[in-house]
């Protein structure tokens, strides 16, 4: 096994190489609802590792593992910046104020079915493991 110099723990099974989660001693420097704001304006892992003044490398590094609560915050964030944005476009499309917003809601629901049915083909087994 490698290391990197960061805050992991191992299975109490020698012979195992799966690393659980232990808190980093930069993490109490993060907000998590600030980390899903700016992930739901657009902000990239790497330029959130900035904002926070953690190094890339660890930030990263703990940004990947399975159960990452940094990764579940930002993908929250993306989640409900896009969900925020729908229910904006839902409620202009059934007034019929505006064409133009029904036909972006609707390219917009059609868009999300296709990316959860390539996302239930590939990865549905998965997740239910």
């Amino acid at each position: 096994m490698y290391s990197l110099g960061l805050n992991i723990s191992t299975d109490s099974d020698p012979g195992s190489d799966i690393q659980k989660w232990r808190e980093p001693s930069w993490y109490d420097r993060i907000n998590m609802q600030e980390l899903e704001n700016l992930a739901g304006i657009g902000y990239e892992p790497r330029q959130i590792a900035m904002y926070f003044k953690i190094p890339l490398r660890e930030f990263m590094w703990y940004f990947n593992l399975v159960g990452s609560p940094i990764r579940y915050s930002y993908e929250r964030g993306q989640l409900l910046q896009k969900a925020k944005e729908g229910l904006n476009m839902q409620a202009a499309a059934e007034k019929g104020e505006n064409a133009t917003q029904a036909q972006r809601f609707d390219k917009m629901r059609r868009g999300l079915g296709y990316k959860n049915s390539i996302h239930s083909v590939f990865f549905d087994d998965i997740e239910n493991v």
